[in-house]
């Protein structure tokens, strides 16, 4: 059940990591594989007219993603789509309720394994043979697959994200 006194709250997003063509015979890179070091925060808000809370969480992980490139003009643009899975676990989390802090981290609903499927578009553009920048919009909804609790917690998560990126050729 879910609670109407809450709501979304803003988070960062943060990855670094490499992909890789899943055939490197082919002339381009169709299919390939990413694996990254993701950081995620998942942040919510709510209150009501005599109280207020909020949770801000961080989650560290490894994403697995396959790209698939739908679109190509050219060596210049790309439209590629992801579909991909993370896994993590939180490394700090904080609820303040009435400004009163409380470490949640080492709670049953917070720790342990998070599993993240997501999906998602991008659109990248080569600016030279060093360096290209993207942009896209990714879905994902996390699961704690290690909570035993009556309490179950998932995040729906919608990312708006800038890239950089540096082929290794």
């Amino acid at each position: 059940m879910s609670n109407p006194n809450l709501r979304s709250g803003e988070g960062s997003f943060y990855e670094i990591g490499m992909a890789f063509k899943l055939n490197k015979l082919a002339a381009t890179d169709k299919l390939s594989y990413a694996v990254s070091l993701v950081y995620n925060q998942f942040n919510a808000v709510g209150g009501t007219s005599t109280d207020n809370y909020s949770w801000k969480t961080n989650y560290l992980g490894i994403q697995n993603a396959l790209n698939y490139t739908l679109f190509q003009n050219s060596n210049s643009f790309k439209v590629k789509t992801k579909l991909g899975c993370a896994i993590s676990t939180i490394i700090k989390g904080e609820q303040y309720i009435n400004n009163v802090v409380y470490n949640i981290s080492k709670q049953e609903e917070f720790k342990g394994i998070t599993l993240q499927p997501n999906i998602g578009v991008d659109f990248q553009y080569v600016i030279n043979q060093n360096i290209e920048i993207s942009a896209g919009y990714e879905f994902s909804k996390a699961f704690n697959v290690s909570n035993t609790s009556a309490e179950k917690l998932s995040f729906i998560n919608n990312q708006i994200h800038l890239g950089l990126h540096f082929p290794l050729n």
